[in-house]
Formats: C-alpha cells, structure tokens, sequence
C-alpha cells in the first residue's frame, strides 16, 4: 500500500500544463472548420458589392451559370424565402442576406455563387453581372459631435449633479478623444460546413457561442433548436468577431438545401474586414473636476460611436470607464452616427477598450496639470466600492497591482517632466494606466463522467478559441476529482452538449470553469459515498473528512496513509461510470449583492529616435487580478497576446474610409498593419493570484479582455512623458508627432 510520503500532492490548478490540443496544431493535425469536407460536398463564395449605399439595376447570372461545375448562383431575385429574422445581437443585423435590392455598405453580400470546386465557385461569382443604381453618400466620422445621429439614448449613468458641481472645482479638465475603426483580422477566416438531413441541419463553424448560433439559425429556418446541430472545432482566434451569426453562415445553409450536398464557404481575407464586424471609430469627451488634492468630483463623459444604417449599435464606452474611482457627481450618454459600413461588432473588451483611453488619458492629462504623479493620483481616487452601484467588490486587488507593478518596471525612475528623459538620440517616456473588465455572469453546465479505468471525461459546450479553454477545463476537474490532467478528457465545441457559456465577454473561466468545477464535486462526493458504504473498503465507516481525493484514487489522511484506486472501487462495487452534471446559475449583477470586476495595472517604456519620430514599446509591466490562476502558462501567454493586440491598436492599427463613399481603403493585410515580432519588446505579465470565490466557485475571473484594456492610454501617457506633446487620437503614428 502506497503511503502518504510518496503521494504527489500538487494541484493542477494553477500547473503549468501543456495546452491539450498543443501538439496536433502545431503538427498540423488540428482540424479547423476550412479543412472539413464532407464527401461530395459543394463550396461556396460571396460577391460583394462595389458600392456603400444604392440598389441593385439588374443582376445577370446567365454566364455564371454555364460555368463548369457550377449548381447554381443565389441572389435575390431567386433565394428561396426565410422564415424569420434571428434575435439581435445573437445575429449580426436587423436584415438576412440576399434580403432585397439594397445595398448598405460596402462589400455587402450581393450573389453567391454555388460549384463543385472552391475555384470554380470563385470564377462564377467574378462572371455575375450587377449593374447599380448608387446613392449620394453623406460619408463622415464620430469625430465631431454634429451630424445624422440616431435618437440621443438615455443617459446610461447619471449620479448627483455634475454639470452643478464641475464649475465649481478646482481643477477641470476639457478634452476629447478619437479611436479609429479597428479590425479583428484573426488568423482563421470565418468558415462554415453545413449539410441537412431529413429536414435536420449540422453546421460545423467558426464560432465563440455554439449554443446561441444553433438559435438564431433554428430562427431563420423555422427550425426546432433541436433540429440544428452546431460544431466548433479548434477556432483559429476570434477576439469577437466569431462572437454574433454573421450572413455567411447562413448562406451556407441556404446553398445546401438548394443544391442537396454539403457546402462549404469560407470567406476570403478581404471578406473577413467587410463581412464579421469591427471596432466601430469613437469620438469621446472627457471633463473631469478635481479639488486641489486631485481628488475627483465631477465627471460628465459624452460619447459617440460609428454604426450602420441598418443596426445602431452602442459601442459601450461609458459602461466602466471610471468605475476604479471614487467620486460624487456623474453623467455619461452614448451616441450612434450612422454611416456606410457593415454593421460593428464586440472586439476585444467591446467599449471598455476605447472608453478607458479616454478616461485614463484624461486622469493623466490632469495629474500633469496639478503636477502630481500619475500612480499617486489613482491612489488617491481609488475606491473601494463600485462607484455607480455602492456594492461592495467581492475582491479588489487594484492597489497591490500597483505596487507589484510600479516595483517591477521601476516606476521610481521616472522623473515627472515631459522631455526629460533621454538615452543617445532616444527621448524615454514611462506611462501607465488602469484596466477594468466586469464580470459577465451566465449560465452554464457541464457533465463529468468517472470511468472505471480511472480516466474522466469533460463535456461542455464550450469554444476552444486559442486562449487553453479545454486545458484549464481538464485542471479544474482533475483538481477536484484528483487525477493528472493528462487523464482528463475535455469534449466541447458542440451544441450535444450541456450548454456552457459562451467563449466571449470573458465569461469562461468563471461560468463555465464553475459549472465543471460542481459537476466534479458531485463526481468526488458520489465515489466517496460508495466507498465510505463499502464494507470491503478501507475506508468503509470512516468520515469524509478523513480521506482526500488524491492520484487517481481516495486517500486516507490518518498514518498510514492508503490509497485505493478508483478503478477498484468501480469495479468492485460493478460501476462502469459515475456520471454527474453541474448547473452553475449566477445571480444577475443587478441582484447580486456584490459588484466583481477583473483589474490590471499597466505600466509601460516607449523610446522615440529624435530624428524618426516613431514610437517603440521597448518595456511593458501588466500585472492582473483576475481571481485564480487556471493555468499560469496559458494565463501568461494570453496576457502577453492581449498587451501587443492593444499595442496594435495604441501605434498603427486603422481601418481607414475613403471620406467620399466610406469604402474601406485597405480591407486586407496588406495595408492594414498589425504588431509583428520586430515591434514587440519586453513584455512582463504578473498575477496577484488570489481566488475570489464570492465571484465565482471556481475562483477565476476573466483574463481575456482585461491584458488589453488600458494599455493604449498606457502607451499615450508614455508618449506625452517623452515628448510633452499630447497625442487624444489613435493610433499613434508617426505624422501626429510631426505635427
């Protein structure tokens, strides 16, 4: 009998564990939706339109059509009808594809072409004829408050008196802000397989919410959910885009009930900018007012987003800008200004990305006016509550972020004038700012399944994106049930499954690693009952809480330890498995009794050559409080993409609108510039790593979104340390710094 010295005792949580499906990407073997073909399936492809606003004349398919291998070219003259629209915002728009005449944007979905080969599908498309009748296009930006708006929506946060209260402080800040249009420009292009079967439909897609997809299609067809099976294999990175139902997907469906075989589509990288969303441009004014002290007493914050003509879609830039911080008097609305693009989308911390920029900004803008140190003006505001509810935080870490941060990127150093720090021909600058990303709670569930040889099984609906979701899955079981990770299996991506929550809005972690984490518990309750009920058992009639569930097996914790496998017990007692389900069912924020919320704290070095005014990031510290640790490499990695994702979006990243037809002019990767490996220097991500089980049971919070919220105003403020000029409108290119 093995005894207790010689029992591993680790837990899997927080390990360093190699992501499960690691080896077969990196070998090539993982299969993502563009590399499943079914036998005899058809492909499919999009023809967008080459105008932003009009209709279309006339369509001819005629030569389309005698193409060889082509089965048919879709439009809507001879689409077959939907049944209804799918509930926003789990589809993308208030309008389905093919719908009518109209044209809204650019590159909108004006034929689909349907062939027995990918490239005969795309020489089909290319003979469609379209002759349009254009509109007059009222092009513009957020940029300035004045223009076709939609109706002004209701002020979302409103707290004591503040256009009162701000003329009467000491200070005041008046400023505004500018973000551009951004991109999500994912490795994987979205993709969809679909094929129906006695009336039934199985896609297999590229998608952040299997369960919510398989509804809005169910929608569309007229179909019981039931009748619609959706399948996300490994997705080859989403940061949102993946998150509503974009047309393809149902496109794709349509072709395949119109020509009777499978089909697949997946869009093109020019398709992926036009056709799955973006970051809407924002325009932002700040005005903050302060006692002598720094201490904030007013705030007003206007907003405005981009949006389409066929969705007004909220960018909710105001939904936690100033949440970190105490103070009375508050306003904040959101505005929509309707132009000639697609419809927008979440994309990596939706609202909270360009709201913070301004308010981090601004708070920095105003520690420069009272001349007192950036960090230590944040101390100073913090609080302790959540500033628009009261309630308390079930866990606030923010000030030891910043200490742990400010000592390990060497904050000290910084000598508080602009233009005063130098190396060679290098000006230097240090900036940092705060993250803040509140907990999105929902619903999950999970089965586990204990299995007589010892091994057990995952099974939820989850997405694995690229962030190591099935891997902190298999920790989390392995930690409660007491196996290695590498016995746990994690089945996800499939609408078969218990329903977890969806792979966006940071909700993994907390929501559906809860839901695993109970299932678990009922699992290890249950092979306990039996064993301690098991008169042949070691362990019959003792308490449980005198064995542990340890390395495969229970565990006596009195000397001399004994372990007996679970294995044994199974099979002992003629139980091939031990199967529970876990319902996580949080309360709502609106009824919780706390306010949770993920923190960061960022500090960055950029360096600027006197003689090429372009910045480098050479340094950056981002220290996180984000509950528990699942897996510290898997966080580290996902913090480290996060920080150089907002890096892209902070120096060159824009998708940029021909001001006479709001086309995008560089709709590709060729022109749109994300961070490469040349423009990436130091990158530090630390954790505070303290469970914050009143959030979640799991102890986790989400990492996802808040790596990259605040490292934009992070990297501004640096820039202004450096230079004393103050770049308000992003990105942060070179000509700005010239002007």
């Amino acid at each position: 009998m093995t005894t207790g010295h010689e029992l591993d005792r680790r837990d899997p949580i927080g390990a360093e564990v190699d992501r499960i499906e690691a080896l077969a990407k990196v070998t090539g073997r993982a299969t993502y939706t563009g590399d499943v073909a079914p036998a005899g399936a058809a492909y499919a492809v999009m023809l967008g339109s080459t105008i932003s606003s009009g209709r279309i004349r006339s369509l001819q398919t005629n030569e389309a059509e005698t193409g060889d291998g082509v089965l048919a070219v879709l439009s809507h003259l001879n689409r077959p009808p939907w049944i209804a629209r799918p509930p926003v915002p789990y589809y993308c728009d208030t309008r389905l594809p093919l719908e009518d005449d109209q044209v809204h944007f650019g590159g909108q979905c004006v034929a689909l072409a349907i062939a027995d080969t990918a490239e005969q599908a795309a020489e089909a498309a290319e003979r469609v004829v379209v002759e349009y009748e254009p509109r007059r296009v009222s092009a513009g930006t957020p940029h300035r408050p004045v223009g076709p708006y939609a109706d002004r929506y209701p002020v979302e946060f409103r707290r004591g008196e503040a256009e009162t209260a701000l003329p009467h402080s000491d200070h005041q800040i008046d400023v505004e802000y500018r973000t551009a249009h951004l991109a999500h420009a994912a490795m994987e292009p979205s993709a969809t397989v679909a094929s129906w079967e006695d009336g039934k439909l199985t896609l297999i897609e590229s998608s952040q919410a299997v369960h919510l997809h398989r509804d809005a299609v169910a929608a569309a067809f007229g179909l019981a959910p039931e009748d619609v099976r959706v399948i996300a294999p490994v997705v080859g990175g989403a940061f949102g885009g993946k998150t509503f139902l974009w047309p393809h997907t149902l496109l794709a469906a349509l072709a395949s009930r119109v020509v009777g075989r499978p089909v697949r589509l997946t869009i093109t990288r020019k398709q992926a900018f036009t056709s799955t969303g973006h970051m809407p441009a924002t325009w932002q004014r700040i005005r903050l007012g302060a006692r002598r002290d720094g201490r904030l007493t007013a705030v007003i914050h206007d907003s405005v987003n981009t949006t389409s003509h066929t969705v007004d879609r909220q960018e909710p830039t105001i939904q936690a800008g100033l949440v970190p911080y105490a103070f009375s008097h508050l306003a904040a609305q959101t505005q929509v200004r309707r132009i000639y693009v697609g419809t927008s989308t979440v994309m990596r911390a939706p609202g909270d990305t360009p709201g913070r920029f301004a308010v981090e900004c601004a708070l920095d803008e105003l520690a420069a006016q009272l001349r007192v140190d950036p960090l230590e003006l944040r101390r100073r505001n913090h609080s302790s509550v959540h500033p628009h509810t009261g309630k308390p935080w079930s866990a606030n870490h923010l000030l030891r972020c910043y200490e742990r941060g400010a000592a390990a990127f060497g904050w000290d150093r910084r000598t508080p004038e602009p233009g005063s720090m130098r190396l060679g021909h290098d000006l230097v600058g240090f900036g940092m700012a705060v993250g803040v990303h509140e907990e999105r709670h929902r619903a999950a569930s999970a089965r586990v399944v204990l299995t007589a040889d010892g091994t057990v099984d995952v099974y939820t609906g989850t997405q694995e994106i690229g962030g190591g979701t099935l891997t902190t899955m298999a920790q989390i079981a392995a930690s409660v049930v007491g196996v290695r990770p590498k016995a746990v299996r994690v089945h996800g991506g499939d609408t078969r499954l218990p329903a977890g929550a969806p792979t966006f809005g940071s909700m993994t972690s907390g929501n559906t690693g809860s839901a695993v984490r109970i299932a678990a518990e009922k699992v290890r309750d249950e092979v306990l009952r039996i064993a301690l009920h098991d008169p042949r058992s070691p362990f019959y009639g003792l308490h449980a809480d005198a064995v542990e569930c340890r390395e495969g097996g229970l565990v006596g914790l009195t000397e001399p330890c004994r372990l007996e496998p679970y294995s044994k017990i199974l099979r002992r007692n003629n139980i091939a498995t031990v199967s529970m389900r876990g319902e996580y069912a949080p309360r709502s924020a609106e009824t919780a009794p706390f306010a949770a919320a993920a923190f960061a704290a960022h500090f960055t070095e950029v360096r600027i050559d006197t003689r090429l005014p372009r910045v480098r990031v050479v340094r950056h510290v981002g220290v996180f409080d984000c509950g528990r640790v699942l897996n510290t490499k898997t966080a580290t990695s996902q913090a480290r993409g996060g920080i150089i994702f907002a890096i892209g979006g902070a120096l060159m990243e824009s998708l940029d609108l021909d001001p006479d037809s709001d086309r995008l002019l560089n709709p590709g990767l060729t022109d749109y510039h994300v961070p490469v490996n040349a423009d990436v220097g130091e990158i530090t991500p630390l954790f505070i790593d303290i469970p914050d089980t009143v959030a979640h049971p799991v102890g986790a919070k989400g990492l996802g979104e808040v790596c990259a919220i605040g490292v934009a105003p992070a990297v501004a403020n640096a820039v202004f340390h450096a230079t004393g000029k103050r770049v308000r409108d992003l990105p942060i290119t070179p000509d700005k710094l010239l002007r």
